[in-house]
């Protein structure tokens, strides 16, 4: 890791436990009620140890014979930029489920270059497995979008 890699990481770490001062202020609740300050406090704790984990983890050096680190290349940013703001314009008017799904097919196929069956089926699978999460277990209000209710 490089130097500006080890500084932004310590930028980094102070944001996270920023974040996690100012999260641990809202209500925490429990596992089984969460309350508004639970999710929060969580990625900010689990943000700040991955920080925290780059700043004192092992200087890693690279092997001759792996292979080089894809770049992911402007292109990518700027296409992933303009699909996630794409979805948060279109989260209610379209709903949860189709927003997500659209959006993952987006990554799976145009980004990563999935084949349609790959990336039609982990859309699918990825958008219910959140919404049964998010809506049915922990009882989250989701835009409906279209279909109401």
């Amino acid at each position: 890791m490089t130097g500006r890699e080890r500084g932004a990481a310590a930028v980094l770490l102070v944001v996270g436990v920023i974040a996690l001062e100012e999260a641990s202020r809202l209500r925490f609740g429990s596992l089984a009620r969460p309350g508004p300050g639970f999710f929060p406090v969580v990625l900010a704790a689990a943000f700040s140890l991955v920080c925290a984990a780059l700043l004192v983890g092992p200087v890693r050096t690279r092997d001759a014979d792996a292979p080089p680190l894809p770049r992911l290349g402007w292109p990518k940013v700027v296409a992933t930029m303009a699909a996630l703001f794409i979805y948060a314009l279109a989260l209610e008017p379209v709903g949860f489920v189709a927003a997500t799904f659209v959006l993952l097919l987006f990554f799976f196929r145009a980004l990563e270059r999935q084949r349609w069956l790959v990336a039609l089926g982990s859309s699918l699978a990825t958008a219910l497995l959140t919404y049964l999460v998010f809506r049915v277990w922990l009882n989250v209000q989701l835009p409906a979008g279209l279909w109401g209710g």
